[in-house]
Parts: C-alpha cells; sequence; structure tokens
C-alpha cells in the first residue's frame, strides 16, 4: 500500500512539474486574460486587480459606471446602491455595450441585492459604453454613460 501511495505522490509532483515546464498554470495560480479572450469573461475572476471606473452617471440614488482594466484590455458595467421593492419597481439592470459590433452584456441586480455587474467585453482598439436603469418608485431612471 505504502509503494502505491508513493507512486501516486510522484505522478502527481511530475503532473505538476510537466504543466509548468509546457507553460500551464497551477490550479492555485490566477487566470488570465486580454483583449478578445476577455469576451464573456468574469472580470471578478480575471480582471478585477486593477480596474478603475472610467466612465460614470448617477440614476438617481444608483450609480452605473463603466469599468476598465488596462491588464486585460476589456470593459463591463457596474450598477450599485440600486435596492428595489419587487412588489412596486422594475428591477435595476446594467449593460455594456461594445461599439465596434453591438456586442453587449447585461446583468440584473438580485431581489435581495443592491448591485451587479456585467460579464466583459473585448475593449482592445475598440470603444464601450455602459447604459442602465433604475426604478425608485416615483421616476425610472435611465442612461449611459460616455464611450471609452
Amino acid at each position: 500500500m505504502r509503494t502505491r501511495t508513493l507512486l501516486a505522490r510522484s505522478a502527481v509532483t511530475m503532473l505538476f512539474a510537466s504543466a509548468a515546464i509546457i507553460g500551464m498554470t497551477s490550479p492555485a495560480s490566477a487566470a488570465t486574460c486580454s483583449g478578445s479572450s476577455c469576451d464573456g469573461k468574469d472580470p471578478g475572476a480575471y480582471c478585477q486587480s486593477d480596474a478603475r471606473t472610467v466612465q460614470s452617471l448617477k440614476l438617481g440614488q444608483a450609480l452605473l459606471e463603466l469599468r476598465y482594466s488596462s491588464s486585460c484590455r476589456a470593459a463591463w458595467a457596474r450598477i450599485s446602491n440600486a435596492s428595489f421593492d419587487t412588489r412596486s419597481q422594475f428591477t435595476p439592470y446594467a449593460t455594456v455595450h461594445r461599439n465596434s459590433d453591438g456586442r453587449q452584456y447585461s446583468c440584473s441586480v438580485s431581489a435581495t441585492g443592491s448591485s451587479c455587474y456585467t460579464l466583459m467585453v473585448n475593449d482592445a482598439n475598440v470603444t464601450s459604453y455602459a447604459r442602465g436603469m433604475w426604478d425608485s418608485g416615483a421616476n425610472i431612471y435611465e442612461g449611459r454613460t460616455g464611450s471609452y
């Protein structure tokens, strides 16, 4: 039994060593993407470390933001402070829209939440904008940021 355990451990060690030699990442490594390989990916998993807000807009009490990561060359939209009453208000949302081809991703705020963010669009050598909506119960606020 001990020989099998040692052989299994040796095989796992060799597998990770081989992966490192050929440039694969281990399960503990941070995921990366850049440009077109970021399309449709979660910014929280890939590009959050250097993210910044490049455009923003108030929608009543809610804040709509166009977020951008220079290392990933990707953009996404986020809406925050957008709580709502499911019985009397429309569900707040945010959308990121790439100008060059119209690719877009949207998110909706959950009934128990107050924010959401979209998946990413490639923003390398193109521009994108965010649009969104928040319903205060008395007014519906809709708008879009400038392009970046």
